[in-house]
């Protein structure tokens, strides 16, 4: 039994605990960065520009944050967000984005995205499971860029 309860109290044991705490708080804090920043669902190279794309999901999100709960079946689904980078280069910012979502039942919505920190954002309804087409029409300085891609809602 002495032996026991010195296993427990060694260096040993106490330094893994520690360990162990620090990894969940850091799992905990990349499930909160990943929630506040999203899923990143394509990445794509196009004449001259990275294009990456991050979808969060609204609901889930509002449920999580204290005060917000009753308000998460009142917002939009989702949140799509592209980053539109010079490859080789920096952030830019000022780009006009607009997307025309086709969702599983064939039913098209547009909406245009809003400049912010990070990217270009806009809500859309994305609550459908299945197959939705995405078509991206980006602006930035005199260059049109044209993106198209699926994505599967789960």
């Amino acid at each position: 039994m002495a032996l026991l309860a010195l296993a427990f109290t060694s260096p040993s044991f106490a330094d893994h605990k520690e360990d162990r705490a620090q990894e969940l708080k850091e799992e905990k804090m990349k499930a909160h960065k990943m929630d506040m920043e999203g899923k990143v669902i394509r990445t794509h190279n196009i004449d001259g520009f990275r294009l990456t794309y991050r979808l969060i999901n609204m609901q889930a999100r509002m449920k999580n944050m204290e005060g917000m709960e009753k308000m998460a079946d009142k917002v939009a689904s989702h949140h799509m967000m592209v980053d539109v980078k010079k490859i080789g280069g920096g952030m830019i910012d000022d780009a006009k984005v607009g997307y025309m979502f086709t969702s599983p039942d064939g039913k098209k919505h547009k909406a245009m995205a809003m400049a912010m920190k990070g990217g270009h954002g806009a809500d859309v309804d994305m609550k459908k499971r299945g197959k939705y087409k995405v078509a991206v029409k980006i602006k930035a300085g005199d260059k049109t860029v044209k993106d198209e891609f699926t994505y599967f809602a789960e």
